[in-house]
């Protein structure tokens, strides 16, 4: 059993500044430190480092006991046996699919396992999703049987968001392939599945 969560974008943007979300994350987790493997594939290579180091001080505030190791394309299958969350940052959804795709194996190890993408990350445990900034819509790998369009009605960006018809976005992803949940969630916002 796995348990997956799904993040509409920028957890901190949440009325509790993500409280409930670490919260989540670390619930029936009884190892200490837990481990948290932080997959930054959605972003560019140079900013990976940076975006661990803020994370670390995200988790810091909510999360006691935890060790964040910065997840690497080329041993990530083993980085995710050895970890307990599994945290899919958000970026370009097509970017993390590539190289998330290249090797399923990690896949396999997610039993017992908490699995968390925020944005570009939900994209991919999605069957289906929406990038609304550029009005496609995608497969992802379909770890769960759902359609998931992340920062709905969202400012985040004026430049991306401004001329967003959100309502002809959510039917386009319904009429989409075959009819499944369709899941919008707003920055900060997250769901909980098990499978």
């Amino acid at each position: 059993m796995t348990k997956y969560i799904l993040v509409g974008g920028y957890v901190h943007k949440a009325s509790d500044e993500g409280q409930a979300f670490c919260e989540e994350l670390v619930k029936g987790i009884n190892i200490n430190p837990v481990k948290i493997l932080d997959c930054m594939f959605a972003r560019n290579r140079e900013d990976w480092e940076e975006g661990l180091k803020k994370d670390k001080e995200f988790f810091g505030k909510f999360i006691s006991d935890f060790n964040l190791e910065l997840a690497n394309p080329e041993t990530f299958t083993e980085q995710v046996r050895n970890s307990d969350i599994i945290y899919l940052k958000g970026g370009h959804t097509r970017k993390i699919m590539e190289v998330l795709s290249n090797n399923l194996d990690w896949i396999k190890e997610l039993d017992g396992k908490v699995l968390a993408g925020t944005s570009a990350g939900g994209d991919v445990i999605a069957k289906y999703y929406a990038v609304l900034s550029t009005k496609r819509v995608g497969d992802g790998l379909g770890l769960l049987p759902i359609k998931f369009i992340p920062h709905w009605n969202s400012d985040y960006s004026d430049d991306e968001c401004g001329n967003i018809g959100w309502q002809d976005e959510l039917d386009k992803l319904k009429a989409y392939k075959e009819e499944l949940p369709v899941y919008t969630l707003g920055e900060g916002e997250f769901k909980v599945f098990t499978a």
